[in-house]
């Protein structure tokens, strides 16, 4: 799912609590407090699965595994290749400092949330005035979100910010790549998407990069590890039946 269409579900959702908040009885705050950050994980499973399922799925996986199968990774093999590249330890630890943003913001979001409950909600939650304890409920709410949003921008300003995902279970057919997470229909339409090859590393690599909202670049590489000789293989089926023009190195 999108920033926009997420940003959207995500309003949605404190909106419809902070009415409940605002019109149900006082008995079950603590009850609709508590199923809030239930629908909250579950959104976030449901949107993280379902980018898997279309990636397996959908009608265009379908498509590209009825195609001849050139290459097939399972997870061990693909495992195996992952541990020979001593160069991803030093791009993952990078990328770890990306990734930890959430998990920084987490104390602070509950800090805020227990001030605002301490020093803020006592002032509202008894109003005569329902647009009052709703405003009220809807900045509480919103704690959970703005405050992650404002770190997370924070810090990417300016940023080149790169994702390294190694693709564990995948296949190379002569109508496109399919895997867990990747999806790709030959011959290659998106020309945003930049395929290429690392013989030494032994992967081929599905580059996506964006504009950063707050300035720099964002890049998605999804790497295909795989033996050299399926590597050769991979490269021309690319080339073939993809139409694409991969750079090796």
């Amino acid at each position: 799912m999108r920033r926009v269409p997420s940003i959207i579900v995500s309003q949605i959702m404190v909106i419809l609590y902070s009415l409940a908040l605002t019109f149900l009885p006082g008995e079950v705050y603590w009850i609709i407090v508590t199923l809030f950050f239930i629908t909250y994980m579950a959104i976030i499973m449901f949107m993280n699965i379902r980018r898997v399922r279309l990636s397996i799925s959908s009608e265009d996986a379908q498509y590209v595994r009825s195609g001849r199968q050139i290459i097939r990774v399972d997870p061990r093999k693909a495992m195996e290749l992952i541990q020979e590249d001593r160069a991803l330890n030093e791009e993952i630890r990078e990328q770890m400092k990306f990734t930890m943003i959430p998990l920084i913001s987490l104390p602070i979001v509950f800090i805020l949330y227990y001030a605002y409950q301490t020093y803020v909600t006592p002032h509202y939650i008894g109003s005569s005035d329902p647009i009052i304890r709703f405003l009220g409920n809807l900045a509480m709410f919103e704690i959970f979100f703005l405050v992650p949003l404002a770190i997370n921008r924070a810090y990417m300003r300016g940023r080149n910010i790169s994702v390294v995902q190694p693709i564990m279970d995948y296949m190379i057919t002569d109508r496109g790549i399919q895997g867990s997470g990747v999806l790709i229909k030959f011959p290659l339409e998106d020309q945003s998407i930049v395929i290429r090859c690392n013989r030494a590393r032994k992967f081929i690599e599905i580059l996506r990069e964006q504009q950063n909202p707050m300035g720099g670049k964002m890049s998605f590489r999804q790497r295909l590890y795989m033996e050299v000789k399926d590597l050769e293989r991979a490269v021309e089926a690319i080339r073939r039946y993809g139409k694409a023009n991969i750079q090796c190195s």
